[in-house]
């Protein structure tokens, strides 16, 4: 793996070179994981997922983004233990809507988590729905009338069994009605659309009783919550859908196929009738780990891109890589693959169509040091332009600049530019700066009261500062 440290001009240069596309990260001082985006009308983007970047727990946030993928603003939201947004969805009127899961405090489970905020990401309201279990959300999607579509897996507390669920609201947060599928072993659903403004499609994994394997389905269910059909998808081995789109009149869907000699996973796309009946489907087997993610067509519905993860084999210490790959329309390999390599995991969590004609891949990337995980966004042009990425480009903000305190000290600002402002309530000590190689980079003594650190021939970059056995992750403009 290569890795360029960038200048914050060259970064700039680099952000603008291509009108239709970009690729950025974002960070704030601890984890963060980008789960899902939402285009506007002014071609800006909103993304959000989860992060600690605002405090000791997790929370979810909104990151809004001008169309170049330049930082605008970002808000938190949530409760006292762990929050996140899977699902970002904007109205005209009623502003931005989350839909994620939450867990209050300790002492409860996990629940289906949806709030409501205007159009700056101030909140209007929030609410929690408990299903009986530990509720999960994958995926959700405003439907034609205004209300919210959520679907996931609800873990049964007391065991390993989970059920796929199937949440309908109101535009208001209302439940209106639910739905599962299974509820012995391991059943989730991953993706749902909307057909024909009254069907709601879902697609997931399913513990088929028979075969005593998990087995892939596709499903549909009316605007009232009335079962339509059901198809399970694969006939020998293990399956599992993880997404779909539409396209020529037909659903497209990713997935998998389990090794289990290899502990592999291989790649399954299908193409089904509107029925649920197939049309087409394949297995290729691909060297390593792979596993499907994300589908989607690009604005000008001519090309279809998705989103996988493939295992490092030149270095198993990398983990799960990504790549963009591009097909046509008819779910044949176009060519085009892009790469978004990092020092651990990373994933594309959702993938749209963008307004200029080309598409949006939003996810989460990992570094090796002290786990630190970061948002990124790929944006692909309408002519299938795209930035290279390098391997460790500049991280823009996802919290709004302002001190981060501990152990006695606080840390002003991140991002840092030209000095790191360090404030000690008492003592003395060491402060030390370590680059994402673990590698000690810069080092100095700091005594009580503010001290003033000169970061400026530091290069652009994300940095762990580390001071009294508590770890900080800095962003170097």
């Amino acid at each position: 793996m290569r890795y360029l440290i960038l200048t914050t001009f060259g970064f700039l240069s680099w952000l603008m070179y291509a009108q239709g596309s970009f690729y950025t990260q974002y960070s704030g001082s601890e984890y963060d994981m980008g789960h899902g985006v939402v285009q506007l009308p002014d071609s800006s983007y909103v993304i959000t997922g989860r992060s600690g970047s605002w405090g000791d727990n997790a929370e979810a946030y909104l990151l809004k983004i001008a169309k170049n993928g330049a930082y605008q603003w970002s808000q938190h939201y949530g409760s006292y233990e762990f929050d996140e947004g899977r699902r970002v969805m904007s109205h005209a009127v009623n502003g931005l809507y989350v839909a994620g899961s939450s867990m209050v405090n300790q002492t409860t489970a996990y629940d289906l988590y949806l709030l409501n905020t205007d159009p700056n990401g101030n909140l209007t309201w929030e609410k929690r729905v408990d299903l009986g279990g530990w509720e999960f959300t994958n995926d959700a999607i405003m439907a034609f009338d205004d209300g919210i579509v959520m679907v996931g897996s609800s873990q049964d507390p007391n065991s390993s069994n989970s059920r796929g669920f199937i949440v309908k609201t109101n535009a208001a947060g209302d439940t209106l009605w639910s739905r599962f599928i299974g509820g012995t072993e391991t059943n989730a659903i991953h993706t749902v659309l909307e057909l024909q403004d009254s069907i709601y499609v879902v697609a997931g994994t399913y513990y088929n009783v028979d075969s005593t394997l998990n087995k892939g389905f596709l499903a549909a269910y009316q605007e009232n919550g009335t079962s339509l059909w059901f198809t399970s998808i694969g006939v020998q081995g293990a399956f599992g859908i993880t997404d779909m789109t539409i396209n020529l009149n037909r659903f497209n869907l990713t997935g998998w196929k389990y090794d289990p000699v290899l502990n592999e996973h291989d790649n399954y796309t299908g193409r089904y009738e509107f029925n649920g009946s197939l049309f087409y489907e394949s297995v290729y087997v691909n060297p390593g780990d792979v596993i499907l993610d994300e589908v989607t067509l690009n604005g000008s519905q001519t090309k279809l891109y998705v989103g996988y993860r493939n295992e490092n084999l030149s270095n198993p210490n990398f983990g799960m890589d990504i790549t963009l790959g591009r097909f046509n329309t008819n779910f044949d390999w176009d060519n085009g693959p892009i790469y978004i390599n990092h020092g651990g995991d990373e994933k594309v969590e959702q993938f749209i169509p963008t307004l200029d004609g080309g598409a949006l891949a939003v996810g989460s990337i990992t570094y090796p040091m002290n786990g630190g995980s970061s948002v990124f966004a790929m944006k692909i042009g309408p002519n299938d332009e795209f930035q290279t990425v390098i391997g460790n480009e500049p991280m823009l903000p996802l919290v709004a600049t302002e001190p981060i305190d501990g152990v006695g000290v606080s840390l002003f600002p991140n991002p840092m530019q030209d000095l790191l402002s360090i404030t000690l309530a008492q003592g003395n000590g060491l402060v030390s700066f370590h680059d994402v190689n673990g590698m000690e980079v810069l080092k100095q003594e700091i005594e009580a009261g503010k001290t003033l650190i000169n970061v400026s021939e530091l290069a652009a970059g994300v940095y762990f500062i580390r001071y009294a056995g508590t770890t900080w992750k800095f962003i170097k403009l």
